[in-house]
């Protein structure tokens, strides 16, 4: 469940929240790890809010040629959450390097 705090947080950071949607999923994933994510839809803009081994992660849409991806908040080192119809992977950016490490390659949605 996502957390009051960082729902607020989350929501504060896109422009309107007028019309906001959120959808919830439960993604299990290669080690049997799973990962509660909340979609987070707006007219102005989308976020995702997940939970990674005991933290809240909280990410902005980011440009992406397939799918749906989720970056950190003004770029740098940060999580990627990568999600096309019923999958998903967790990615860490280094942004110093610009490269990603793979940390979840295939997650799929339990809903």
């Amino acid at each position: 469940m996502i957390r009051p705090a960082c729902a607020a947080l989350l929501l504060s950071a896109l422009p309107a929240t007028a019309g906001v949607e959120v959808l919830t999923f439960r993604y299990l994933c290669e080690r049997g790890a799973e990962v509660p994510v909340a979609y987070v839809n707006a007219a102005d803009g989308a976020a995702v809010v997940l939970t990674v081994e005991g933290r809240q992660i909280a990410l902005v849409q980011g440009p992406s040629g397939s799918g749906a991806r989720y970056e950190w908040p003004g770029g740098g080192s940060g999580y990627v959450w990568w999600s096309k119809g019923a999958g998903a992977m967790l990615l860490w950016h280094d942004g110093a390097s610009g490269e990603d490490q793979t940390i979840y390659a295939d997650c799929r949605s339990q809903e």
